[in-house]
C-alpha cells in the first residue's frame, strides 16, 4: 500500500478514486485542497472509462487493482450496483469512503451489509463534516426538550443508477444529502416509518417521510423533485429557541429567523464539508482518528429507505426491528 512513492512525495497520504462519474469528480477536486493528500489516479472498472477525466484532473488513469496496490486510502465512488463487487476487490483493513450508499437497494443489500463491517470504512455523508452542519448540530445538543425536526428539499428528479458524470445522480441530491443530517441530529434508533410518494408520469415528484424515535418525538423530510427553485433546509426547534440550517445556494446558520453565520465566501467544497471529509479519512490512515461515520451507519439509513418504500405500497407504517 503507498509503495512506490514519487520523489518529494513520502510524506504525503496518497489517494485514489475508484469511479469515473460526478461523485468521483467531486472527491478528486477536493483532494486538491486537502492539505497532504495526493490524487494518484482515478479510474472505472476498466481501462478507458476515466481517460478523460483523468486528463483533466491531471493524474493518471489507474486499473482498479492498480489503485489498490498502490493508494494508501480509497474512494469508491461508483454505481450502487458495482459497489459491492468493487468492495470485494480491496483489503479489509484499507481506508476508505463508500459514497452514495443511501442509493442502494435491496437487490445488493446482503453486499452491503457485508461491507460495513469494515474496520476502516466511512459512510459517504459530507455534510456531516460541513462546518455549518456540525455548528448546527452543536447548537442543537445545547436546546432542551426538542420537539420539531424537519427537513425540506427541493431539486433535480435523481438518476439514482446512472454513471454519467453529468447526470443528477445522488450526489445533487439535497434531500439524500441531508438525510444523515437528521437522523444524527435524532441521536435516537428510528422505530417507525411512515411515507407517501406522489407520482406523475411514472416517476417520483414529492414525498413526505415520517419517522418515529425511540423516546415517541416523530420528526419529518418533504421531498419535491423537479421543483423550482431548488431548496434544502433542515430545522429544529424547542420551547425556547428554532435552529436551522439551510444549503442552497450556499449553506448558512439561523437561529430565529436570524442569520449567524454563511458559507457564502467559502470554496464550495470546503463549505460542504468534502474537504474535512478527506481531511478525516487521512486521519483515519494514519490511525490518528476512529472512521466516521462508519459505513454501518448506512445500513440503517437504508433499513429506513426500504421501510419507506413499504409504507408507501401498503398505505401503513413499518415497523423497524
Amino acid at each position: 500500500m503507498g509503495a512506490q512513492r514519487r520523489a518529494g512525495l513520502a510524506d504525503m497520504t496518497e489517494l485514489a478514486i475508484i469511479g469515473a462519474g460526478r461523485a468521483a469528480v467531486v472527491h478528486a477536486e477536493a483532494s486538491r485542497s486537502t492539505p497532504g493528500v495526493q490524487l494518484i489516479g482515478i479510474g472505472g472498472r476498466s481501462l478507458g472509462r476515466a481517460s478523460a477525466v483523468a486528463a483533466e484532473l491531471g493524474c493518471e488513469e489507474l486499473t482498479v487493482d492498480d489503485m489498490i496496490k498502490r493508494a494508501d486510502m480509497l474512494v469508491v465512488a461508483v454505481p450502487p450496483g458495482d459497489t459491492g463487487e468493487v468492495l470485494a476487490r480491496i483489503p479489509l483493513e484499507r481506508p476508505l469512503i463508500v459514497e452514495s450508499p443511501v442509493a442502494m437497494n435491496s437487490a445488493i443489500d446482503t453486499e452491503h451489509r457485508h461491507a460495513a463491517h469494515r474496520p476502516n470504512a466511512m459512510l459517504g455523508a459530507n455534510l456531516l463534516h460541513a462546518p455549518l452542519a456540525r455548528q448546527w448540530l452543536a447548537a442543537i445538543n445545547d436546546l432542551t426538550d426538542v420537539h420539531h425536526l424537519v427537513l425540506r428539499a427541493n431539486g433535480v428528479r435523481p438518476a439514482w443508477h446512472s454513471a454519467n458524470a453529468d447526470s443528477s445522480g445522488v450526489t445533487l441530491d439535497l434531500g439524500a444529502r441531508l438525510l444523515p443530517v437528521l437522523l444524527a441530529a435524532a441521536a435516537q434508533r428510528v422505530v417507525e416509518v411512515s411515507a407517501k410518494l406522489h407520482r406523475r408520469e411514472g416517476f417520483d415528484r414529492a414525498g413526505e417521510l415520517d419517522l418515529r424515535l425511540e423516546d415517541g418525538r416523530s420528526m419529518r423530510a418533504e421531498f419535491h423533485w423537479g421543483a423550482e427553485p431548488p431548496a434544502a433546509d433542515i430545522e429544529a426547534a424547542s420551547a425556547t429557541a428554532v435552529v436551522s440550517f439551510g444549503l442552497w445556494p450556499f449553506p448558512v446558520l439561523e437561529v430565529d429567523g436570524n442569520e449567524i453565520a454563511s458559507a457564502q465566501s467559502q470554496e464550495p467544497l470546503h463549505a460542504l464539508g468534502f474537504v474535512s471529509q478527506l481531511q478525516r479519512l487521512k486521519a483515519v490512515t494514519e490511525q490518528q482518528a476512529e472512521p466516521w461515520p462508519e459505513l454501518a451507519s448506512g445500513v440503517g439509513t437504508l433499513r429506513i429507505i426500504e421501510a419507506a418504500s413499504l409504507s408507501d405500497s401498503s398505505g401503513k407504517p413499518c415497523q423497524l426491528a
